[in-house]
């Protein structure tokens, strides 16, 4: 893959701020909020494309596969931060790779991020399979240790993804889905590109809540995965249970204890009047999904049980 430098949508010089340097603060300020106004239709023309990339993302979780995002750089520590703050337990199948490992959190590893074979290395330690889903974050669509690993994922079979600002790439021509938002020039040319960043940060939260509600971790719009791991966790539990089941705090505190502390158990025996071994059972016939056992629990077969 070239990557010798060339003319791209994110070197370009800005017209529209050309004269950012002689404003006052608050205008300066304006001009970076009207450009930074971009990105939300720029994301909404990829619509399409991120529908794929979440009815992707799900599938292969349901049937037992990871969703694997990588990057480099500010892009891998997006990965990274993304994956991480899915759930707080940390307990699912949704992964990140930044090229040079953690330490790149604070430090970008240039060399790296340069390393093609480094990018194919990195997949097989994770022993990635066809049976995973790679999501490559590459702004420039060019770096050699994100291209490395999406030809590795490719040659395995798997789906790849890439979310860049070059649809002409060959990363973008390799992947099943490209999601390629034009952001436009960026406010100030040769620093780095805080647009194009802000798009993939949005796509990603986009990403990830569309998966957590497909994946029924989300009832209404509140999250029912949480897990008791701390005190403060265990408050949210308590708090979340009395908002969806419309119950007094002690009446919430003995659903979630009589469930082992699992948060769609004890929301599932308070509006269905079932014991918590029942309820249980039957989030894991409908794949822990709360609104699909909530359905099945009031069909009239089953009070009668």
């Amino acid at each position: 893959m070239s990557i010798k430098p060339m003319s791209s949508a994110m070197e370009r010089r800005n017209a529209a701020t050309t004269e950012i340097d002689t404003l006052s603060t608050h205008d300066m300020l304006a001009m970076i909020n009207r450009e930074d106004k971009q990105v939300t239709d720029a994301i909404a023309a990829c619509l399409p494309d991120i529908t794929r990339l979440v009815d992707n993302a799900t599938a292969t979780l349901s049937r037992g596969g990871r969703v694997v995002l990588a990057g480099a750089g500010a892009s891998g520590r997006t990965a990274v931060l993304t994956a991480g703050e899915f759930a707080p337990d940390n307990k699912h199948s949704l992964m990140a790779l930044i090229a040079g490992g953690m330490q790149s959190m604070v430090q970008t590893s240039e060399q790296a991020a340069s390393d093609y074979d480094r990018g194919v290395k990195d997949l097989e330690t994770i022993a990635f399979s066809n049976n995973d889903m790679l999501i490559g974050l590459s702004v420039s669509g060019k770096t050699p240790w994100v291209w490395g690993a999406l030809r590795q994922a490719w040659s395995l079979g798997a789906r790849v993804a890439i979310i860049t600002q070059d649809a002409s790439s060959e990363a973008a021509q390799l992947a099943d889905i490209a999601i390629v938002p034009d952001t436009g020039p960026e406010v100030v040319a040769g620093f780095n590109n805080p647009k194009a960043h802000l798009a993939q940060k949005q796509i990603l939260t986009m990403l990830t809540t569309g998966i957590a509600i497909r994946s029924g971790r989300v009832f209404s719009n509140l999250r029912v995965d949480v897990q008791a791991s701390t005190t403060r966790w265990q408050e949210r539990q308590i708090a979340i249970v009395m908002e969806v089941a419309g119950c007094p705090r002690a009446q919430a505190k003995v659903a979630l204890a009589n469930s082992n502390n699992h948060c769609r158990t004890a929301i599932l025996s308070i509006l269905s009047g079932l014991d918590a071994w029942r309820s249980r059972e039957l989030l894991s016939d409908n794949n822990d999904n709360l609104r699909l056992a909530l359905l099945e629990a009031r069909q009239p077969h089953l009070n009668r049980a």
